[in-house]
């Protein structure tokens, strides 16, 4: 999504890239600060840390060079970002969930421990992602989407306080708000790329998928009868069939 593919400004880049550094600069603070007790060292957060963000970069860079292969041609490209940039939003959140996986199987982890302490910190990267491309685009889609940012971290804080005593999520289980936060960031960002003139059509597909992955689980985890319900009759239709 990042634009000026092949003949980019270095100014824009710089601004760019400044953005997304001070925005996963924060996030990180963010996350040390709320998840030092799920650690067993500091040493561990900054490898988790470490390992997501290459998560992101591989998945954000591989996916765009995989839908602008027209562009780029050549497969050196893809390792020259400060030449040929471009970057996938949701190819980068798919890179993130991989490599929380990845390392939370490696070092025999329990990921959803870190869901909610890890929600704002990632809604904080996606709004300096969006705030970043708007900078050097000045295009309303990206300011809408840093806009949709902000409110999705304001149903974050409300959802923090709150969440253990909604009836519709009687299970408590751990992984409420960020699945929650997911589900509306997507459903709303796969909606304005749908209206986008930009031609982001992976874009919202994938996001159509993540919003759809989100509220799955969401559900699946918040164990409520009418959930239960509606999974049982699915069941026994299916062995109907």
């Amino acid at each position: 999504m990042t634009p000026n593919l092949i003949n980019p400004s270095w100014g824009s880049l710089a601004v760019f890239g400044l953005v997304l550094f001070l925005s996963f600069m924060l996030a990180a603070f963010l996350f040390f600060r709320q998840t030092k007790e799920e650690f067993a060292s500091e040493e561990e957060i900054i490898s988790f840390l470490t390992n997501n963000l290459l998560g992101w970069l591989i998945g954000a860079r591989l996916l765009f060079y995989l839908t602008n292969l027209e562009q780029f041609g050549s497969l050196t490209k893809l390792f020259l970002p400060w030449r040929y940039p471009g970057l996938s939003f949701t190819g980068g959140y798919l890179g993130i969930i991989m490599a929380s996986q990845y390392w939370s199987k490696r070092h025999q982890f329990q990921i959803w421990k870190l869901t909610d302490s890890a929600t704002i910190p990632l809604m904080i990267f996606f709004i300096g992602f969006f705030s970043g491309q708007w900078l050097t685009d000045q295009q309303t889609f990206y300011l809408t989407l840093v806009g949709l940012g902000v409110l999705t971290i304001i149903i974050a804080i409300w959802s923090l306080k709150s969440y253990r005593s909604l009836i519709w999520y009687p299970s408590g289980k751990i992984g409420f708000t960020l699945l929650l936060t997911n589900a509306i960031f997507f459903l709303g960002f796969s909606l304005l790329a749908f209206f986008s003139s930009s031609g982001l059509y992976l874009e919202m597909i994938l996001g159509s998928i993540l919003f759809f992955w989100s509220l799955t689980i969401f559900c699946l985890r918040s164990e409520n009868e009418l959930v239960k319900n509606l999974l049982k009759k699915i069941t026994d239709l299916t062995k109907n069939d």
